[in-house]
């Protein structure tokens, strides 16, 4: 049985942590009575406030990458990490490739965004990993579809190949959120909170409008954007926050009934700013990337008991209403958002959701949702199809990109050298008399 693992993160993790260094976390804190557990960060350790104990805490660079995969049995990791370190392809460790985010379906809804290198990025994890995980059985199928792509699901894997994708969505913390401070501080307002970021899948537009059109009948109503400068300085304000600060400035509502919370809530104090919250809100569109996305803010908002208004088209939507967790609207619709806002807003309705965010919480709780990869690495072992070739990891059916590469390089060379070039009207003289 493997016995340490190396949880590396792409995302920096301090006080301040966005979705990808909360999951990496709580990985850390429901392995560790386990397993001896390293979480390897980008970012100084000193930026770090709290320990995990007694998870082992690093920062990872290129100088001690190398010492620290030679350490552990079993690497779970995700995104560029991969491609970062290159020394991963050739490791003889366990690879656990984390995919609960589908980062190309983004890329794409970025527009410039180079979209090759996000999809090269993903197949090179795709073909060398030995286990995958994902947020849910909608992109279990989506990585599914890739890995036959790419040659993954053969004879040699056929028949194992639904053990080595795991199931393990975003999670919430096992207590009930406490109050140790002050969230917000408005006041007999009736608040929707918008959990995180505002990035170009989602759609605030449509919201900010249909908040607008209510005011007049419903003037204590705030719609507050809480996160709005990702922890991760290499990581810009996306345009869509831009479009929607415009819009709340055009109609007047900017700061006012409408907020734009600066910088980034710290994990430790983001059950203030939920509990005193009354609606988790999240708008987005009718995209691909929404089919198989999973909204870890909605989490955010199971925890504290909030109802939710949502749009409909993920599986968290589809969660809320089989357990009547709150109300689905279609994208943009705005005659719909003012409907359900209304519905909220009176007392009776609002009250007949809390039981179900109850229910939906529980099956999201973080010792429940990672007990499968608990079970994960207490049998990892390779891929049945995967060797170590000439110091590169890959798969037994002939994968050809090696040795593709080396022939092109090499027939490059030939036609451009002087003998080609001189010999071509031979060559051209014989293809001529080989059609006669």
């Amino acid at each position: 049985m493997p016995n340490s693992i190396l949880i590396l993160s792409s995302d920096v993790v301090t006080e301040r942590m966005a979705g990808p260094a909360i999951r990496y976390w709580e990985f850390a804190k429901s392995l560790v009575n386990d397993f001896q557990v390293t979480l390897a960060i980008p970012n100084p350790i000193s930026e770090v406030s709290s320990s995990i104990e007694p998870v082992r805490l690093v920062q990872h660079k290129h100088e001690n990458i190398e010492k620290l995969v030679d350490q552990h049995d079993i690497i779970i990791f995700q995104g560029f990490i991969f491609d970062h370190y290159p020394l991963l392809y050739e490791t003889n460790k366990i690879l656990v490739a984390d995919l609960y985010d589908p980062i190309p379906l983004e890329g794409l809804e970025q527009h410039n965004i180079d979209i090759d290198n996000q999809i090269n990025m993903m197949n090179n994890q795709l073909k060398r990993a030995d286990y995958f995980l994902c947020a849910s059985e909608r992109q279990r199928d989506l990585w599914l579809g890739h890995l036959l792509a790419l040659g993954r699901i053969n004879s040699f894997t056929y028949q194992k190949i639904q053990q080595r994708i795991i199931t393990v969505p975003f999670g919430l913390p096992n207590i009930k959120p406490h109050r140790t401070g002050i969230g917000f501080d408005h006041k007999d307002s009736f608040i929707l909170l918008w959990g995180g970021g505002i990035w170009e899948w989602f759609d605030p537009l449509t919201l900010i409008r249909a908040t607008n059109r209510l005011l007049p009948d419903y003037p204590n109503i705030k719609l507050i954007f809480l996160g709005t400068q990702h922890p991760n300085p290499s990581i810009p304000i996306m345009p869509k926050q831009l479009q929607a600060e415009a819009l709340a400035k055009e109609l007047n509502l900017y700061n006012k009934q409408v907020i734009f919370q600066s910088g980034w809530v710290p994990y430790a104090d983001l059950a203030n700013y939920l509990l005193d919250a009354d609606v988790g809100v999240s708008a987005h569109f009718n995209t691909l990337e929404t089919h198989f996305s999973f909204r870890t803010r909605i989490l955010h908002y199971l925890w504290a008991n909030k109802p939710i208004i949502t749009t409909n088209g993920d599986v968290l939507a589809d969660a809320i209403i089989a357990n009547n967790a709150g109300i689905v609207v279609e994208p943009e619709d705005e005659d719909g958002w003012i409907s359900a806002i209304k519905t909220m807003y009176e007392s009776k309705h609002y009250t007949t959701y809390i039981n179900g965010t109850k229910i939906l919480a529980k099956k999201y709780q973080w010792s429940a949702v990672t007990q499968p990869l608990k079970n994960l690495c207490i049998n990892a072992s390779l891929a049945p199809d995967i060797i170590i070739e000439n110091g590169v990891r890959k798969s037994m059916v002939w994968n050809c990109e090696l040795e593709y590469n080396i022939l092109k390089k090499r027939l490059e060379i030939i036609e451009n050298s002087n003998s080609w070039k001189i010999t071509e009207p031979l060559r051209t003289m014989r293809s001529f008399f080989s059609k006669s």
